[in-house]
């Protein structure tokens, strides 16, 4: 077999494995990319200020990615906050991330839908994936606690439900997802138990999954369709 025509197959093979399976791509996935200015380590989302809530307009900030809850639309609460604050998140010690987004239930604030995150993800194509975070509860009980509840949805379609209760440590969850067309889907999550009732979380990734082939497989097929080939042009 000549050099070219060995090159012109190895070439396809890079192209199967790199195309066969959607790329999504989460803008700060780590909720870091825009930090928190208040002094006391946290702020919800909203315009007033570090004197008042305190608030911080993550939202409208260049790069942040994600688009919260805001109290001022009659949405529920949410924000971000910073390890060891008087918010009381689970220890963020060993983990890969600095800072983590807040959810809670709409009755928090008076308001009529729950506290929320979402972002509009693209580079899907049609298939499986899994979905990875990081998630934990308030480190605090009686009113202020962390039994609350958190789903998440694809493009409105709830896949996945943790419920948690106060004291809950970060950790790593997993849920499986299936997209059916390509192009760009909405990713969210929501606290759903109304009230002062916290989840945290952070961490977020998207990988290829279930019955879509590996890259590792793919390239396998695809060099042992390269070694038959090859024996195949030696006989002739």
């Amino acid at each position: 077999m000549s050099t070219r025509l060995r090159y012109f197959l190895l070439f396809m093979i890079v192209m199967v494995a790199t195309t066969a399976f959607g790329d999504p791509t989460i803008v700060n996935a780590n909720f870091g990319a825009v930090l928190i200015v208040c002094g006391n380590g946290y702020a919800y989302q909203g315009t007033d200020g570090c004197g008042a809530g305190p608030e911080q307009d993550f939202n409208s900030t260049p790069g942040f990615g994600w688009t919260l809850s805001n109290p001022t639309l009659g949405e529920g609460q949410s924000g971000l906050t910073g390890p060891g604050t008087s918010f009381q998140p689970p220890s963020f010690t060993g983990l890969p991330f600095t800072q983590a987004v807040f959810l809670q239930g709409g009755g928090a604030g008076g308001d009529g839908r729950n506290g929320f995150v979402s972002q509009e993800i693209g580079g899907f194509l049609a298939g499986n994936y899994t979905l990875s975070f990081y998630l934990g509860s308030r480190y605090s009980s009686g009113q202020y606690d962390g039994n609350q509840t958190v789903e998440a949805l694809i493009d409105g379609n709830v896949f996945g439900t943790w419920a948690l209760t106060s004291y809950t440590p970060f950790t790593l969850e997993t849920a499986p997802f299936t997209i059916d067309t390509d192009g760009t889907h909405t990713l969210e999550f929501m606290g759903i138990n109304y009230g002062d009732h916290t989840a945290f979380l952070s961490g977020v990734s998207i990988t290829p999954g279930g019955t879509t082939p590996e890259p590792s497989s793919l390239v396998l097929l695809a060099t042992g369709l390269l070694g038959g080939f090859a024996k195949w042009y030696r006989r002739k």
